[in-house]
């Protein structure tokens, strides 16, 4: 009998239990069982094994195994094959034998994320931290790294921080590629937090290459406008309603990072279309398209492909007007506004990052995707 908390406590459901099964007769918790059994013994794991693993040795249906040192082994290299399996299996069961059990669903959930977290490398509670020092070798503010600070102020907020970020960028570079590329788990955890190394290499490249642009533009992205903040409402119920249909229509994990690549593909064209109708002279085409071309180098490599199409015609060369460009001095270290604080930018809600959670969540165990 393992008795699953859920909810910090509040909600106690009991699985594995025939009394359970008899005084509360529902179809969802046997399913869930026959799902959980027949995921982890296809993996050469019995159910008495896995039991065990995922409820730190608290079911009294969970058998030990007589090695667990090589046991963590073995079932840690099965976790994406058995939490697949697991995810897949159940979700054929959500709008149909389980849709009346939200309760049985949360403890096969917290199952998982004990799997998970048992299953976790080291890295993944340093890699941040570690990556964030990197700054501070290299001499650059550690703020600029991961901050709402940086939501519009990517590498810097005044002439003289814009130019000491770009100097030292290939050394901070050179730090991080060593850091990232030694933590197997990179890119699930960076993904959550909205940074992904390459596509950042590609975009402080292009704002480097015109600094002089780049200044102006946070005068054009301190404030959102009504339009700015009506397209992140639009991403965010577009995003809800993606999540609606993943569940209703069993959505493959293909199907659902191309949904969400959509979301994100469609908020940044409408984002940086709205800034450029935005009433101030800095939001001019030279700095709106170079905030463009930024926003597309960052966007998750999966939805260049996945969103072909759609991606083409949001990213497409023209609409980065690099001729407008001209007009600044970006060879200089000319003068410009840096202002103070965050500006909005066209990733004012975290979008990416929110779906990058989300697809976390729904693909736990699937560690090389990235949204």
């Amino acid at each position: 009998m393992a008795a699953i908390y859920i909810l910090a406590g509040a909600v106690t459901v009991l699985l594995m239990t025939p009394n359970y099964v008899t005084s509360q007769p529902d179809q969802c918790t046997p399913a869930a069982q026959n799902v959980m059994k027949t995921c982890s013994e296809g993996a050469s794991i019995s159910m008495g094994n896995f039991l065990w693993f995922v409820t730190n040795g608290t079911s009294s249906n969970g058998v030990a195994p007589s090695n667990p040192a090589t046991f963590k082994d073995q079932i840690c290299a099965a976790e994406p094959q058995i939490g697949g399996c697991i995810f897949n299996q159940l979700g054929q069961l959500v709008n149909t034998t389980c849709s009346g059990s939200p309760q049985t669903l949360a403890a096969v959930q917290n199952f998982l994320i004990t799997y998970d977290n048992k299953c976790a490398h080291p890295c993944r509670a340093t890699l941040i931290d570690s990556l964030r020092q990197c700054y501070v070798s290299s001499g650059l503010s550690a703020d600029l790294f991961l901050s709402n600070r940086t939501a519009g102020h990517v590498i810097g907020s005044t002439d003289s921080e814009v130019t000491m970020f770009c100097n030292k960028r290939a050394t901070l570079l050179g730090c991080m590629k060593p850091i990232h590329d030694s933590c197997p788990e990179a890119l699930p955890i960076l993904s959550t937090a909205d940074f992904h190394l390459p596509s950042y290499e590609k975009g402080v490249t292009i704002l480097c290459n015109h600094p002089m642009v780049y200044l102006k533009g946070l005068e054009c992205f301190d404030e959102p406008t009504p339009l700015v903040e009506a397209c992140v409402q639009k991403s965010q119920q577009a995003f809800l309603q993606t999540q609606i249909d993943a569940q209703a229509k069993n959505f493959s994990q293909e199907q659902f990072v191309s949904a969400t690549c959509k979301v994100t593909i469609d908020q940044t064209d409408c984002d940086l279309k709205a800034w450029l109708k935005k009433n101030h002279e800095a939001c001019n085409k030279a700095v709106v398209g170079l905030r463009r071309e930024m926003e597309c180098s960052l966007l998750p490599p999966n939805c260049t492909t996945l969103q072909k199409p759609l991606f083409d015609t949001a990213c497409h060369e023209d609409t980065f007007n690099k001729g407008d460009r001209d007009n600044f001095q970006n060879g200089g270290s000319g003068g410009g506004s840096g202002g103070s604080g965050g500006g909005s930018g066209s990733r004012i809600a975290s979008l990416p990052g929110a779906l990058l959670f989300v697809l976390a969540f729904f693909f736990p165990f699937v560690k090389n995707v990235v949204v």
